[in-house]
């Protein structure tokens, strides 16, 4: 019987041409396909969304609506890196609706997405893909290894934390305590999380076979952010 898996990959993890990083993401779903697992994976834009969303302000481009479709777009170039690496088992060109994702599931492993509208994280497409499939786990290979109970680059009594709940990370997004650097969800993606129950696993990009840990062991190597609507 055929598992889904759901996975969004930070755009950290392309930046700088990380070869051997990239190579090991590669390796990790290759034999996750082998083992009778779907995937559908979730690329951030990362370096190369930067450079051209910075590039297009300086060029005079201030509409946000067009800043997110260069994001999009540039999250969507790492998606096809992945699926071009992927192929034959991938759907060869990056999914750009759900609905495209539900037509071809039956015919390929492994699915890539990047962005799919403006205003809209990469985070909020993981869950929705997750919503869209009836899965009700995603693995977020973050630019931090746990959620934190503030920022451990400025507070040095920062604890990360193994365990919170959406209802928790509401409270820290809203007293901006979180780390500013990164974003680990927007307020949709909690949103999608806890009306239809789906935790998220928080993994360091680096460290990707921490995925084999959640998969084969049930272990929490970061932290898990547990769906929670009242107290």
């Amino acid at each position: 019987m055929e598992k889904f898996l759901v996975i969004k990959i930070t755009g950290k993890a392309f930046n700088n041409d990380n070869y051997e990083l990239i190579k090991s993401y590669i390796e990790i779903f290759k034999d996750l396909i082998n083992r009778n697992y779907k995937l559908a994976i979730i690329a951030g834009g990362g370096m190369l969304a930067r450079r051209y969303i910075n590039l297009a302000r300086n060029l005079g481009v201030n509409n946000n609506y067009i800043l997110d479709i260069i994001g999009i777009w540039s999250s969507r170039l790492n998606a096809l890196l992945l699926a071009s690496a992927l192929y034959p088992y991938s759907y060869p060109l990056p999914i750009k609706d759900l609905e495209t994702l539900r037509r071809v599931l039956p015919y390929y492993k492994a699915f890539l997405l990047g962005g799919l509208m403006p205003g809209q994280s990469t985070a909020a497409v993981a869950l929705e893909t997750a919503e869209a499939l009836g899965v009700d786990m995603v693995i977020d290979l973050a630019a931090i290894d746990h959620v934190y109970t503030s920022d451990p680059k400025k507070d040095p009594n920062a604890k990360p934390l193994k365990e919170i709940t959406s209802l928790e990370l509401r409270r820290y997004m809203e007293t901006g305590t979180l780390p500013g650097e990164y974003r680990l969800l927007d307020n949709h993606a909690v949103d999608i999380m806890e009306r239809s129950g789906i935790k998220i696993y928080i993994l360091y990009y680096r460290s990707p076979r921490k995925i084999l840990d959640i998969v084969d062991r049930g272990e929490n190597p970061g932290t898990v952010i547990k769906p929670v609507t009242k107290e």
